[in-house]
């Protein structure tokens, strides 16, 4: 019996060796299985969760697109590469050359000439297949025009950024203007700032300027003043068909000398906007009282109103919106027309996953993905408009302003362009140099190196 017992414990043990060793392998290879790899989509944006509570809002709304991207797709991961606002489009266009991948892509519209002159931005036609009527939900305004050329569509815009005139409605009472009839003509708009241009302490000295400009040695020179005063005048600024700057044709003249007599004749500008950068000396110098009336008040800026608390009701924009401190109004040039642009989203031409990258893409410009963008500035689709919170005058105002607005000069060399304005604006302005002879000086510097290219 005991016999018995031992082969039957022996069996047992044996048994159970076996069935351990099976187990075993089977668990190792279960732990060698491979698991399939995600598929990364890399984005490219601007966004710096450290750069603010404007850094950390636009990095807030990112994530949650992504995530929700994520969540719909299964399997694929969404790489974030984050880079410097004003390097994002040259790193593109240098990593193309240099045969570094990317996939979605912030880009410039004012870059977007020179994206095509290198080829790093994919044509979208392929990928949107958007109905006529979701194109005409974007293609009314000019920042969705400047991202087609020759029946490629390079980049979609994420919003509207434009610019109008804020004034202060206490100052307009003060000198017995009606701040409920703003000034609708340049001439208009000259007597306006001599009214409201004052010593208001009795030192001699004027401490409250009628118009705020920029005149400093940036891009906004020539997208936010310049440009906006040839276009009334009747002229551009470069010429498509020669392919050369015309800023110096007599439409360039005239608008170089109203801002040179805003400072030098009727001194309601000071000389000092001609240094530093354009948002400490427009939206600085607004707050601070030294100007009554700003001209080149970006969107961007509505929400800086609000939290001044000089508007109410305006950001986020609601149908209660009320300007009481402070109210604005479109440039009165004859256009009404300033610069319009915007952030566009593009596919780079390297990208290993387009079809999937345009699935990306459109996530980022559903409508209710636009509507929480913070830096979307102003909505880039018109359905948005329709809303209750955008009938106001507040936002229409801005909303003529985005519809009449237009885009720089479609060329490869915009930045030099701009540049050159910028340079011939700083003679005449400070230096006091002659308006049509300068400005001819610089056009036939600037021709002479990018003249047909």
């Amino acid at each position: 019996m005991a016999n018995l017992l031992a082969k039957a414990a022996m069996r047992l043990r044996r048994v159970i060796r076996r069935t351990s060793l099976v187990l075993l392998c089977l668990s190792v290879g279960f732990a060698c299985q491979k698991r399939p790899e995600a598929t990364i989509v890399k984005l490219a944006h601007i966004y710096d969760p450290m750069g603010g509570a404007s850094g950390k809002a636009n990095t807030d709304w990112l994530y949650g697109v992504v995530a929700d991207f994520e969540r719909d797709h299964p399997g694929v991961k969404v790489e974030l590469e984050q880079m410097k606002w004003d390097q994002i489009d040259t790193k593109c266009m240098a990593d193309y050359r240099a045969k570094i991948a990317h996939d979605v892509v912030w880009s410039s519209p004012q870059l977007l000439a020179k994206h095509t002159a290198v080829g790093d931005l994919l044509d979208l036609t392929p990928y949107l297949g958007w109905s006529a009527e979701e194109i005409a939900d974007f293609s009314w305004n000019p920042v969705w025009n400047v991202g087609e050329r020759e029946g490629k569509r390079i980049a979609v815009s994420l919003g509207a950024h434009t610019r109008v005139v804020v004034y202060r409605r206490d100052l307009f009472q003060e000198v017995g203007l009606d701040p409920d009839c703003p000034p609708k003509t340049l001439e208009e708009l000259v007597a306006f700032a001599r009214l409201l241009t004052r010593d208001r302490d009795g030192d001699g000295t004027v401490d409250q300027w009628g118009l705020g400009m920029y005149f400093g040695p940036s891009r906004a020179t020539i997208e936010i003043y310049f440009a906006p005063l040839v276009w009334h005048f009747g002229g551009v600024l470069w010429d498509e068909q020669s392919k050369k700057a015309v800023f110096a044709d007599s439409a360039g003249v005239r608008a170089a000398q109203f801002l040179a007599d805003l400072v030098h004749v009727h001194k309601v500008t000071p000389t000092w906007v001609a240094s530093g950068a354009y948002d400490d000396v427009l939206l600085g110098g607004f707050f601070q009282g030294k100007f009554a009336m700003a001209w080149g008040w970006g969107s961007y800026w509505i929400q800086a109103l609000e939290d001044k608390g000089w508007v109410s009701g305006v950001f986020p924009p609601t149908p209660e919106a009320q300007t009481t401190v402070v109210d604005i109004f479109e440039t009165p040039t004859r256009t009404k027309a300033q610069f319009t642009n915007a952030w566009t989203v593009s596919i780079h031409t390297l990208s290993k996953n387009p079809e999937l990258s345009a699935k990306l893409l459109h996530y980022l410009v559903r409508p209710e993905t636009l509507l929480s963008f913070p830096d979307a500035g102003l909505p880039t689709r018109l359905s948005a408009w329709r809303r209750p919170e955008y009938q106001t005058r507040f936002y229409q105002v801005w909303f003529n302003a985005v519809q009449h607005g237009a885009s720089m000069p479609y060329t490869a060399y915009y930045d030099e362009l701009a540049n050159t304005v910028a340079a011939a604006l700083q003679e005449i302005l400070v230096k006091h140099a002659p308006v049509a002879e300068t400005l001819a000086r610089f056009e036939n510097e600037y021709n002479a190196r990018y003249a047909g290219l």
